[in-house]
């Protein structure tokens, strides 16, 4: 199984999602994490700059990848907090994207934030922007042969994605069992900054879990 792990920053699908991913490592499915920004505005530190924070987050970010066991990273440009102004670019770079790696099962943010309406969007504009762009993209525009005809023509194929699963909604009903992964595995899931004594100490709060809670569509 080819996984798609599609998300807005650095460690969103570590503490979301680390116990499945690394469950699906182990049982030997491919997997591979877009990351739409670097970060460079997660901090409440004002003497630290855009590029120095890119650099911390991104090492983070390849150091939790490592323990997990993704041998695939790819950073997009896109400015931390920008992803809800990026207009309809970011629908067709989520659109190429999934053509190109051709995923069984996509992850990502979940847009709403869950019951009692089902109405109420995420606080985050970065994670209600991207979870849109991936629906719409998994739903109707990457299966599409004439959504994007320049993306055909160059030589990608449309896809139907076969499963998508949303982190980050209040409203799990789906979860993976994760009790036999490594201690590392599971600190990585928790969600600690692996920069001990960095400054992100104060914005990553650690979050337990024995299991990861999604949304499965």
């Amino acid at each position: 199984m080819r996984v798609l792990v599609i998300t807005a920053h650095p460690d969103d699908a570590d503490v979301h999602a680390g116990g499945a991913v690394a469950r699906w490592v182990d049982e030997g499915h491919e997997v591979h994490y877009l990351l739409f920004t670097s970060g460079d505005k997660g901090h409440g530190d004002p003497a630290i700059t855009p590029d120095e924070l890119i650099a911390l987050r991104r090492g983070e970010q390849r150091a939790a990848a490592a323990i997990l066991g993704v041998p695939g990273l790819t950073f997009l440009d896109y400015e931390d907090g920008g992803l809800s102004l990026a207009g309809p670019d970011l629908v067709g770079t989520v659109t190429r994207l999934i053509r190109a790696e051709q995923p069984d099962l996509v992850l990502t943010h979940d847009p709403f934030m869950g019951p009692p309406r089902y109405a109420d969007y995420q606080l985050h504009p970065d994670h209600r922007a991207l979870g849109h762009a991936v629906l719409d993209a998994v739903y109707f525009r990457a299966p599409g042969p004439l959504y994007y005809p320049e993306q055909i023509t160059g030589g990608l194929r449309p896809h139907r994605v076969r499963e998508v699963w949303l982190i980050m909604g209040h409203h799990a009903d789906h979860a993976v069992e994760v009790s036999g992964i490594r201690e590392e595995v599971a600190a990585v899931a928790r969600g600690p900054p692996l920069g001990g004594g960095s400054p992100l100490e104060t914005r990553t709060k650690p979050r337990p879990r024995a299991s990861l809670e999604a949304r499965a569509d």
